[in-house]
């Protein structure tokens, strides 16, 4: 067993399904409510099974992510121009940020990157995010720590759903080709199991826009393990609920009990 395969064995921690939530809003655009102090939003998001933040925000708040059954820190390696969203970059530019190995001294137990890819205006760029992801990948093989490819489709607003579904399906499938352990990316709905099936790691649905109700929240989980996701990766729908904890106990209730959602607002009462 590699220390990649062991390291994925005690995220998931005999779990089929895994409630992870994301606080690395902030090293790529700066502003996010809800993260304005990083320690509040980090202990709402403790009862998770794992979670995405950048290099020196766990640093800062070691002590929080040490305590027992703390959540998996992860740690984003890639900042990216596509993401500093106050001026509507839609350009992939990115570059590596933090090496699998600071990562690791900070002591992430796993990363994530991003890899941005067909875009219209340069192919040399595509190629060049390609070269970013694959050193990337030959840093974490090195050190034996899961790699979290992300798949995110910056312009997914001004594509139709069955655009960004293609897009989804064939980037998510190479990013597991160029060695990503897991995949993240955006839900497609009835035709997600398409993504799954061609996709060989597990693949985690992102929450992407705030959703208006924790109903919203809970549907939106089963929807993506109905179709094969392994579980979600959240963050505002998380960490800016009016009771994070809550909501990260029904989500483990749907996506792992099989419990529907509207009973899970009941029971968890919100």
């Amino acid at each position: 067993m590699s220390g990649v395969q062991l390291r994925m064995k005690r995220m998931f921690g005999g779990k089929k399904n895994l409630v992870i939530s994301a606080l690395d809003h902030v090293v790529e655009y700066g502003d996010q409510p809800g993260i304005e102090t990083a320690a509040p939003a980090i202990e709402n998001c403790l009862g998770t099974d794992a979670l995405l933040l950048p290099r020196f925000m766990l640093k800062r708040n070691h002590e929080l992510l040490a305590a027992k059954n703390a959540p998996a820190p992860v740690v984003r390696i890639n900042w990216s121009a596509s993401f500093y969203y106050p001026l509507e970059y839609r350009e992939g530019f990115t570059t590596i940020a933090t090496t699998v190995e600071e990562a690791v001294e900070a002591g992430a137990e796993a990363v994530i990157c991003s890899l941005f890819l067909e875009e219209e205006d340069d192919r040399r760029r595509e190629t060049e995010n390609v070269a970013i992801f694959s050193e990337i990948v030959r840093q974490k093989e090195r050190l034996g720590i899961p790699l979290i490819g992300e798949a995110y489709v910056v312009e997914h607003n001004e594509k139709t759903p069955e655009q960004v579904h293609a897009k989804v399906k064939r980037v998510s499938r190479i990013m597991a080709e160029l060695g990503a352990d897991m995949v993240k990316t955006f839900f497609t709905g009835d035709d997600f199991h398409e993504v799954v099936e061609n996709t060989p790691v597990p693949v985690f649905t992102i929450g992407a826009e705030k959703l208006d109700t924790d109903l919203a929240v809970l549907q939106k989980a089963a929807d993506s393990v109905a179709q094969g996701a392994r579980g979600i990766i959240f963050g505002r729908n998380i960490f800016m609920a009016n009771n994070p904890a809550r909501i990260v106990d029904a989500l483990n209730a749907v996506i792992n009990d099989g419990m529907e959602p509207e009973n899970a607002v009941i029971k968890f009462e919100l």
